[in-house]
């Protein structure tokens, strides 16, 4: 990536609405912070030190651009045997009008007691600069504090990255912004990284309006493994985030837990999502305990590796090349399954549960169907099953729909139509689709 000048730098530009609303500064400002921990690893002199830490770097670079949240480039490493630097830059937005530019160097020092410190191979601290109006923001706000990164690479090419946000406040158009230190570390061991981190949140404040974030952590853990795929999971709580305005309140929601792991073994890897949502407050419709699990299985493993390796953006990519990557993953049956969607707890529960697969025969020709999405329709099929007592059924369909008298009319008709089968207390239906058509508890709709 070239470096930007300063008259034609997105990230200074003072002409778009975007970068002049408080609020969309304050969250690339809070999310970019966040990102830094990541990123914040350099090259040290020693040829496999350097090697080592190259490929962490690759690794986060690969993450983060698959994202879809940043690009980022590395400049080659310049130094000796003493020492030496390395300039990142992370872009935000990249695809938009107005990208978000973020450039860290490295300041590298070598063993084996780098700056008289701790034993092992380097130590590197990184400066961070943002655009140069938002640099100019943060010094205001931080009162003299700096983003710090200081990492230590051990023998090995193993590092601890620690990272920290200074606390701080700044004020734009009427907006005051306050939020409290964010910090974390991340630990690289071979082909296994950890990461965590805590924020104790923020406030923004401004005409009559409050909105506040609270106290956040995250936990990631990771293996690489040679065919770029391997085993990963993350844990990101959000306290409560709330809004509030001339003292009554917007919304209110969360607290907030979201997880997510990718497994793996020889010819398959599948990857999960769970979400917990404690409480969803709007205006005068309240909804607790909001769980959702979404996996993703059956996933043909080689069939990723090479997908992985393909330069989609690349100008002499051909769109071919995607055909039999597609073939395996289709030929491998993958399943989509909501594992669990529910709202309330114990007799308030009302749960959703649902599963897609492809099914087909040993000797089907996986390049035509590609060719007849229709056909390719045909051989999935899908499992759904909800339940929940009726009085919860009744008093959830309410709070979305628009008028609760409507509600007991609209039950009753699905029970008569046979959508909705009453077991006891309960209200039950089960959905099935495949081949056959369509059918509901068992009937076949026409």
């Amino acid at each position: 990536m070239a470096t930007h000048e300063a008259d034609n730098h997105p990230g200074v530009t003072h002409h778009g609405n975007e970068m002049k609303s408080a609020p969309v500064r304050i969250a690339l400002i809070a999310t970019a912070a966040l990102l830094l921990g990541g990123v914040g690893l350099a090259v040290v002199a020693g040829q496999q030190t350097q090697r080592d830490v190259q490929e962490q770097l690759g690794r986060t670079k690969k993450a983060l651009e698959d994202s879809g949240l940043a690009t980022m480039v590395s400049s080659p490493y310049q130094g000796n045997a003493l020492g030496g630097t390395q300039v990142t830059t992370l872009t935000l937005m990249p695809e938009s009008d107005e990208p978000f530019v973020i450039t860290l160097t490295s300041h590298v020092h070598n063993g084996p007691f780098p700056q008289g410190k701790a034993f092992g191979a380097a130590t590197v601290t990184t400066d961070v600069t943002f655009p140069a109006d938002v640099q100019k923001t943060l010094d205001q706000a931080f009162g003299g504090q700096k983003i710090s990164l200081q990492t230590l690479v051990k023998f090995g090419g193993n590092s601890v990255t620690t990272y920290r946000v200074p606390a701080g406040q700044f004020t734009e158009e009427g907006m005051t912004a306050t939020w409290k230190a964010a910090s974390g570390t991340v630990t690289a061991e071979g082909d296994r990284v950890r990461s965590d981190g805590q924020w104790p949140g923020l406030t923004m404040k401004g005409d009559g309006g409050l909105v506040t974030v609270g106290d956040s952590t995250w936990f990631m853990t990771g293996e690489n493994a040679a065919d770029g795929l391997g085993d990963a999971a993350a844990t990101l709580n959000i306290g409560a985030i709330q809004a509030t305005e001339d003292g009554k309140t917007l919304f209110s929601f969360g607290p907030v837990k979201a997880e997510s792991a990718v497994q793996s073994d020889a010819k398959f890897v599948s990857s999960s999502a769970t979400y917990h949502v404690a409480k969803a407050a709007f205006e005068d419709q309240t909804l607790d305990n909001l769980n959702l699990k979404v996996t993703v299985g059956h996933l043909d493993r080689q069939a990723l590796a090479k997908l992985s390796r393909l330069d989609l953006e690349a100008e002499d990519f051909d769109p071919d090349a995607l055909n039999p990557i597609i073939e395996a993953v289709l030929k491998g049956a993958p399943t989509l399954s909501i594992d669990r969607f529910s709202v309330g707890s114990g007799k308030d529960e009302v749960q959703l549960t649902a599963k897609a697969a492809l099914k087909a025969g040993a000797n089907v020709d996986w390049s035509t169907l590609m060719l007849n999405p229709a056909a390719l329709m045909s051989l999935l099929t899908v499992q759904a099953h909800a339940e929940g007592e009726a009085q919860a059924i009744e008093a959830l369909a309410g709070d979305l729909a628009p008028g609760e008298a409507d509600v007991g009319m609209m039950l009753q008709a699905a029970q008569e139509q046979g959508i909705l089968v009453k077991k006891g207390s309960r209200l039950v239906t089960d959905v099935q689709l495949d081949q056959t058509g369509v059918k509901v508890n068992g009937v076949s709709m026409q």
